[in-house]
């Protein structure tokens, strides 16, 4: 399962911006087994994206198709 934590920015400079991680769960653990960091524009995009995939359980092909996402257009 993917969640978004959103973490406090503190530089006035970003104060549109989000920043965080997307936790990463596995069925039957307690805790979260990994974390991808994002700092992105908050726009569009990214809240579509976010709601897309929040809260939703999904494969290890999406699940790499989401990080590469990330890595690519949201940090």
């Amino acid at each position: 399962m993917l969640s978004f934590v959103e973490e406090g920015i503190f530089d006035p400079k970003y104060q549109d911006w989000a920043g965080g991680r997307m936790e990463v769960r596995i069925m039957g653990e307690q805790w979260a087994i990994d974390e991808i960091r994002f700092f992105t524009p908050r726009n569009a995009e990214w809240l579509q994206f976010r709601e897309k995939y929040e809260l939703r359980w999904v494969d290890k092909p999406k699940f790499d198709e989401v990080v590469r996402i990330i890595k690519q257009s949201f940090f």
